[in-house]
C-alpha cells in the first residue's frame, strides 16, 4: 500500500503539468500554428514517454489530420529514446502503410534520407514533423532543422506512420481522429 501511495503522490505534479509540456501555439514559417489536441503516450498505465500534440493554423476548420494540408506534429519526450529507434519504427510503419510496391519502390531512398537525420532524444526534448502546403516535410529537434524533403509523395504518406491504416500507435491515431 505504502509503494501505490508513493507512486501516486510522485505521478500527480506529473499529471497536473502535462499540456505544459505542449505550448498552445508553435510559430513556424511567420505562421502560427494553434493545438488542435494532444495525447499522452504511456508505458503500462503510469510511465509516461511522451506528450504529443497536432497543431494546425484553424483547428476549427475540422479537417482530419491526414487531410489537412498544413500541420505540425509535436512530440515532447519525457523519457531518453535513441535515434535508432526512431529511424527503424518510422521506415517499419511507413512501408507498412503504402498502397502498392511501386510506391515502396519509388519511397524507400527519400524515406531513409529523411529518417537518417533522427538523433537521440533526452527526457525534456521534442521533435516536430512540420508539413506546409502539402509537400514541404521538415523535422525539428528543439527548433532545430535536422531534416527537409520536398518530396510530394513522401510528405503526403509520412505521417500515415502515425494516422494510416497500421498506425504505430492505435490508441494516438483514435486520440487524433477529430479535432478537439
Amino acid at each position: 500500500m505504502k509503494i501505490l501511495l508513493i507512486i501516486l503522490i510522485t505521478s500527480l505534479p506529473s499529471v497536473a503539468l502535462s499540456t505544459d509540456y505542449l505550448p498552445d501555439t508553435i510559430e513556424q514559417n511567420s505562421s502560427q500554428f494553434e493545438r488542435c489536441n494532444t495525447f499522452t503516450l504511456r508505458y503500462g498505465f503510469i510511465l509516461k514517454v511522451a506528450e504529443i500534440g497536432w497543431y494546425s493554423p484553424d483547428c476549427s476548420a475540422s479537417v482530419p489530420i491526414l487531410q489537412a494540408t498544413d500541420k505540425i506534429v509535436r512530440f515532447h519526450y519525457l523519457k531518453n529514446v535513441s535515434g535508432d529507434f526512431f529511424r527503424q519504427s518510422a521506415e517499419e510503419y511507413f512501408l507498412l502503410n503504402l498502397s502498392n510496391s511501386e510506391q515502396h519502390n519509388l519511397l524507400k531512398q527519400p524515406l531513409i534520407e529523411f529518417n537518417s537525420n533522427y538523433t537521440d532524444i533526452k527526457s525534456g526534448e521534442y521533435f516536430d514533423l512540420v508539413q506546409i502546403n502539402d509537400s514541404n516535410l521538415s523535422l525539428y529537434k528543439n527548433q532545430q532543422l535536422l531534416s527537409v524533403s520536398q518530396n510530394r509523395l513522401l510528405s503526403k504518406n509520412y505521417f500515415n506512420i502515425w494516422f494510416g491504416q497500421k498506425p504505430v500507435i492505435d490508441k494516438l491515431k483514435t486520440a487524433f481522429q477529430s479535432n478537439r
